[in-house]
């Protein structure tokens, strides 16, 4: 019995040209495929850049960056018009749906969500969903979702 092995794309790595990485997240050298780490549930590979300094990274992550795997960005004219959200008057950073979706539109400078529009996190309190908003001076506020698409849509 023959097994296939399916060839997938590859892509040289920026800053280090030794290696090349498929669309799933392999990474290789010389054609054999390197050894993964598993931290913290993601899959991180070492190679040595160009200037012989190790790097470690995101191998998933940086296959969807340079393979553009479809995973499109949220624009304003998405949230605003075809999903229906609204700004929320006390915090103009984000936006809300009628079904209680909370949309930060103004994307934040720096963290995991920087430069992007994305959906806030709910967290449960005593069985309620609440988000952290922020003022534009910076205060947070742990708010229950109901309450804040009260405020917009009520």
């Amino acid at each position: 019995m023959v097994t296939a092995e399916i060839e997938n794309r590859r892509l040289k790595i920026p800053s280090a040209s030794k290696y090349e990485i498929d669309e799933n997240g392999f990474v290789y050298r010389c054609g054999k495929r390197l050894l993964l780490q598993n931290r913290c549930g993601r899959w991180f590979a070492q190679v040595y850049k160009d200037d012989n300094t190790r790097w470690s990274f995101d191998s998933e992550k940086l296959a969807g960056t340079l393979f553009n795997n479809g995973n499109e960005e949220l624009t304003s004219e998405d949230i605003l018009g075809s999903l229906g959200a609204r700004i929320i008057p006390d915090y103009p950073h984000y936006a809300v749906t009628m079904y209680g979706a909370i949309y930060c539109i103004k994307p934040p400078k720096r963290g995991p969500n920087a430069g992007t529009m994305y959906l806030v996190r709910e967290t449960l309190k005593q069985g309620v969903p609440h988000v952290n908003l922020t003022y534009n001076d910076g205060a947070r506020h742990f708010l229950p979702v109901d309450r804040v698409t009260d405020m917009v849509w009520a």
